[in-house]
């Protein structure tokens, strides 16, 4: 029992004294590598605001484009069916998403043609493409 007891206070003993040389041993982050760290988190957020921005521009691209798209495609059905004598109908509003991209409407032609939605599609050509608008 004694040999027991006097190992367990060995142990006990050993562990003390190691106890704080272990842990000085073991050093935090030391103040340049904090700043290394904080350049690069500072770099990460810029791209990802640069990133941000774009996406939120394709956004608006594609969501004014899809109104200008409806409203153009409303005044062709509503232009063929005033040629089959339906009568004249109020133009849908577009809210300006087509005047953004120079498309000029054309509601109330007589015979109705789809060269307003040629207009449309030319917006993803030559200088008037998506890379365009990407600006706004």
């Amino acid at each position: 029992m004694k040999q027991v007891l006097a190992i367990a206070a060995f142990a006990a003993i050993v562990l003390l004294v190691a106890s704080p040389a272990g842990a000085s041993s073991s050093k935090g982050p030391t103040l340049k590598s904090l700043a290394a760290q904080v350049k690069s988190l500072q770099k990460q957020v810029t791209t990802l605001k640069k990133r941000t921005a774009a996406a939120e521009n394709g956004v608006i691209f594609t969501l004014e484009y899809a109104v200008c798209s409806t409203a153009v495609t409303a005044d062709t059905f509503q232009d063929t069916f005033t040629a089959l004598a339906y009568g004249t109908q109020a133009p849908v509003d577009d809210y300006k998403a087509c005047s953004d991209f120079k498309v000029v409407r054309a509601h109330g032609q007589s015979p109705p043609n789809t060269n307003i939605l040629r207009a449309l599609l030319d917006v993803f050509s030559g200088s008037r493409s998506f890379a365009a608008f990407g600006s706004k």
